[in-house]
This record gives structure tokens, sequence and C-alpha cells, in this order.
């Protein structure tokens, strides 16, 4: 994100994560994408992490990193999602303060090619005080993040859009009708 607009911005662009059937639950360990390993197939990243504790391996880090690079590399909707959350934090919710997982994840997300550092909250999170039809989103500051948040929302993939407009559901007063259906 663009550095002058950075610094305007009062609220922290993190993205928590925990249960794998609400909003960005792909980067739990227990969403059901199935992975393969060490010549098995796993259910979930969970079963691998458990099934190596039990065998005695201890280094838990590494473990779950190979669960993940393998999501992201046999999962595309995945590494789709993941890549679309920019600099956002990734906040584990179950990791009680330790947030291995989401920074696991966020690693894992800057080691890949296509990675662009460059995340946009909604701008009825960023300026809950301006209306959507305020003279605010047509000059200045205002006008500077849609002219920024716009296109960069319009290169998400489909499943990436999905996750985000979940997470960031549209509020009622910027539901805007289709203009182009009024006017059939």
């Amino acid at each position: 994100m663009q550095d002058h607009i950075r610094k305007h911005i009062q609220h922290p662009l993190e993205i928590h994560f925990d249960q794998p059937t609400k909003p960005y639950g792909c980067f739990s360990n227990f969403s059901s994408h199935p992975i393969e390993l060490e010549g098995e197939r796993w259910t979930t990243a969970e079963h691998y992490l458990q099934a190596k504790k039990v065998s005695g391996t201890v280094h838990e880090e590494e473990i779950i990193r190979k669960a993940l690079q393998a999501k992201v590399e046999q999962c595309p909707i995945i590494r789709e999602i993941l890549l679309s959350t920019g600099d956002a934090v990734l906040i584990d919710r179950t990791s009680n303060g330790q947030n291995s997982l989401g920074k696991s994840w966020m690693e894992i997300r800057e080691s890949l090619e296509e990675y662009q550092p460059h995340f946009y909250l909604p701008p009825w999170i960023v300026f809950p005080e301006e209306h959507p039809y305020s003279l605010f989103w047509r000059m200045g500051f205002g006008e500077d993040y849609v002219m920024h948040y716009w296109p960069w929302l319009e290169e998400m993939s489909e499943d990436s859009r999905k996750e985000y407009d979940a997470y960031f559901p549209v509020p009622k007063e910027w539901q805007f009708e289709d203009l182009d259906e009024e006017e059939e």
C-alpha cells in the first residue's frame, strides 16, 4: 500500500481466522483441504501434524510449515487467497497469543514469487464517518484511497473476492443498485 495512504489509516491491517467454515478458514489446520506428503494423503494439515507428533517428530514449526507449503502448492485456491491478503497480518485466533500458525502463513506468503505487499481495507471500515455519497470520495484523500482500492479489489480472483467479501460484509448504506439494470 502506498505510504501516504497507510499513514492515515488508523485500523490495523489484520485478518483473523480460526474455524474452517468461516472466512479465511482455509488457513486453519482443520480446513478440509487434503494434502499429500511423504507418500500419504492427509485429510487435513492437522491430521499430518498429529501423526508426526505421535511418531516422535519434535520440530512442530517445521512440520506445520511443510504442511502449509503443501496446501499452497497443491491447492491453487489457497495460494490465490493467501496472495490476496497482501501485507495484512494473519492471526490465528486459536493460538493463545503465540500466533505461530499465522506467522508461518505470512512467511510462506512472502516467499511466493507473485507476492505483492498490498492490502486494502474497505472504505467503510477505514472511514466509517464518511457517507458513501460524500464529496470526500471525489476529492483529496478519499478519492486517492478509492483510486487504489477499487483496482486492487478488481484484480482479485473470484475465490479471493468471496473470502474478502465474507470477512468484510458491505453495510446496507454501501450497497449500490446496479445502474445498468435501471436502464433496461
